[in-house]
């Protein structure tokens, strides 16, 4: 797997803009006090060889919203971490469960910098930190490539493999590799390897345990997603032609047309050609309900279920700043009950926390409260009852406005 290094120490000097930032990494020291791998190398999601430091004493950077931030924080590094993208601090927290585990929102502004972006500016910004590890996401790396390889030259600089909407597991329904290596690989790097095995077999356990509750039945339920989250929350007409925690239940999605692409905005007048048995929503659209599109929607089952009734849901959000797969396990665990009966609401919110202890540990236990008091509050503001894992129904207001309400 890796090298010892001899040397202890390396001096290096970072000109960036015409300033110079001088800096000592002890890249290796005494591997008995601090990280038992230091000095051994690793190898990237871009097959870059990569020192492990000797501690982390001077913090962790992270660059890129799709990744890093969500991968660190599974080893509770939060003490560690010094920088990350402006969003994981200024945004809302939506579907991002790390974000209500860690006040990441508590950071200063000269502990942020821009989303997914290394400019010349936060080269600088960060090379005055002199960090013990830099976690870039590949994106950021691809365009950015100059800007990281100066920064690599002087800190250790990982990148991460690419996130996906598409593959969380292998057709075993164990975790998929780019998923288990981007584990491994930061747990070596921060020291915690066997937090990262610990991880892997905890979800790989939850897999199974999903897997489990799927019944045989001769007739599967066909079930459309709608007003899923990703470039920002959406309409009810937006939905995604594979939804990860509906695969994992072997649900039927009612979508079945263009399979090649990430998203699909409908027609309000094709979504109600589909063939639908029941309807989850993303809690994100509270906000875009108000819209024509969205609102022709909610005429439609306003007046359908009135004759023929199709059941709604609020799910699990799986999308904010790219896939939250802890929010992929929850949902589907939510879809299960949903489909088949095989787990009551109760067992349902028993599951979900253990989901997020399985990411977090202590820091997870109240992650599902806090995201339910999240989405309340949204809802509330946008005039909307829609509360996370309850049913709702459609009512009209003002003559002509639909809205949800909890049924």
């Amino acid at each position: 797997m890796g090298n010892k290094v001899i040397a202890v120490a390396i001096v290096a000097i970072l000109v960036i803009s015409g300033v110079g930032i001088a800096f000592v990494l002890d890249l290796v020291g005494d591997s008995n006090k601090d990280n038992p791998l230091a000095g051994e190398t690793r190898i990237d999601a871009m097959g870059r060889e990569v020192i492990i430091p000797k501690n982390l004493d001077n913090g962790i950077v992270t660059i890129g919203s799709g990744g890093p931030l969500r991968f660190l924080s599974i080893f509770d590094m939060y003490d560690k971490v010094i920088e990350v993208d402006q969003g994981d601090v200024t945004d809302l927290k939506h579907g991002r469960a790390y974000s209500y585990a860690y006040p990441y929102d508590e950071f200063t502004p000269d502990r942020y910098h821009p989303d997914n972006a290394l400019e010349a500016e936060t080269v600088e910004q960060i090379g005055k930190k002199g960090p013990s590890l830099i976690i870039v996401q590949s994106t950021v790396y691809e365009n950015y490539k100059d800007n990281c390889d100066i920064l690599a030259k002087s800190f250790p600089l990982i990148v991460i493999w690419p996130q996906s909407l598409h593959e969380l597991w292998k057709d075993d329904y164990t975790l998929s590799d780019w998923y288990v290596n981007t584990v491994k690989l930061i747990g070596d790097m921060v020291g915690k390897p066997e937090r990262a095995d610990e991880h892997i077999a905890d979800v790989n356990a939850i897999l199974a345990d999903i897997r489990s509750l799927v019944n045989v039945t001769p007739e599967k339920k066909s079930v459309f997603v709608a007003g899923l989250t990703i470039r920002g929350s959406n309409e009810l007409t937006t939905t995604f032609p594979t939804y990860l925690p509906l695969d994992l239940v072997d649900g039927k999605n009612a979508y079945d047309g263009n399979q090649n692409v990430d998203r699909v905005d409908m027609d309000p007048e094709d979504v109600a050609k589909l063939d639908i048995d029941m309807i989850v929503i993303d809690p994100s659209s509270s906000d875009k309900l108000d819209t024509v599109n969205s609102q022709t929607v909610m005429e439609w089952l306003y007046h359908i279920n009135n004759v023929d009734d199709i059941p709604i849901f609020i799910t699990m959000p799986m999308v904010w700043d790219m896939a939250n797969y802890d929010c992929v396990l929850a949902g589907a665990y939510y879809l299960a009950h949903l489909l088949y009966g095989t787990l009551t609401l109760d067992e349902v919110e028993k599951r979900i926390v253990e989901v997020f202890e399985a990411y977090y540990g202590d820091a997870g236990t109240e992650v599902f409260d806090s995201m339910k008091e999240f989405f309340d509050e949204k809802s509330d503001n946008n005039e909307q009852e829609m509360p996370l894992l309850g049913e709702v129904k459609v009512d009209k207001i003002d003559g002509s406005r639909y809205r949800f309400v909890a049924a």
